[in-house]
């Protein structure tokens, strides 16, 4: 996790944007082209996704969840002692006014290159589509040019003076819940709690753009510099299908031993509707 504004923090960031490739939103076609078209951020607000209205993959109750019961626990917070009791279904949130952007991280594995011919695959499981599935049908949104665009976040949320954070989720929520040092810093850090999850969203492979704002609001829309420098793919989802991602001429960092540059034409396994290219 990157952090920017009151904090500057890196957790283990070199590793791993060594390995990063693309990053994937699957929404709305109407929630997509906010990005793609109107270069806008749409961000919704953490704490919603604990109410049950919001689709299977996009649910949950642990959402921000910093303690769970049975427990009794005595902690300072503004300088003044108190204590919390909570049954065993009880659940203490961390109310950080945290608004979120979530995608799905596409890294390189060894396992999936094929060295002979110079490409990588990933496949995208339907196990992960299918609990977002919306009846009225879904657009994946390939962002290919993921150094740009975390450049332009954090430009943006600068100039509108939010402190932000991005970074991959963990998936280790349940442990974390009874471990009291996690507990006393995810109240004292107001981004901690949104980078744990349990363990049932693991095929999330989630990315996470997030903003500190006491608006309220339920949603939060960053406007990013829009000078066509973003580079995407997008096309429309069909209900039980995997997509096999093909990223192709691959160049090698020679001291990392890690992809640093590729083809911007990526190629999609499953025949779905003609892809489109910004």
């Amino acid at each position: 996790m990157i952090k920017g504004r009151k904090q500057a923090f890196h957790y283990n960031v070199e590793e791993y944007m060594r390995k990063l490739l693309l990053l994937v939103r699957i929404s709305k076609p109407a929630y997509n082209k906010t990005l793609y078209q109107d270069y806008k951020i749409y961000m919704n607000r953490q704490k919603n996704f604990r109410d049950p209205k919001y689709n299977h993959g996009q649910h949950d109750k642990y959402e921000g969840a910093i303690l769970r019961g049975p427990c009794d626990v005595k902690y300072f917070e503004d300088g003044k002692e108190k204590q919390v009791h909570l049954n065993n279904d009880g659940i203490m949130y961390k109310e950080n006014n945290a608004y979120v952007f979530c995608m799905y991280e596409i890294e390189f594995n060894q396992k999936t290159y094929d060295k002979e011919n110079n490409k990588f695959y990933h496949d995208i499981s339907w196990d992960y589509i299918k609990p977002l599935w919306d009846e009225d049908g879904l657009e994946m949104m390939i962002i290919k040019n993921t150094s740009v665009f975390f450049k332009k976040f954090s430009e943006a949320a600068d100039k509108e003076r939010k402190n932000w954070a991005k970074g991959l989720v963990k998936y280790d929520l349940q442990d974390k819940l009874q471990d009291k040092a996690y507990f006393e810093k995810a109240l004292k850090d107001d981004f901690e709690s949104v980078y744990h999850k349990i363990d049932d969203y693991k095929e999330q492979k989630e990315y996470r753009l997030t903003i500190n704002d006491d608006s309220g609001k339920d949603f939060f829309i960053l406007p990013l510099e829009n000078d066509n420098s973003l580079m995407f793919d997008f096309f429309t989802l069909e209900y039980g299908k995997n997509i096999i991602v093909e990223i192709s001429n691959l160049e090698f960092d020679p001291q990392t031993n890690m992809p640093n540059r590729f083809s911007a034409k990526l190629r999609y396994a499953e025949p779905v509707n003609p892809i489109e290219t910004l």
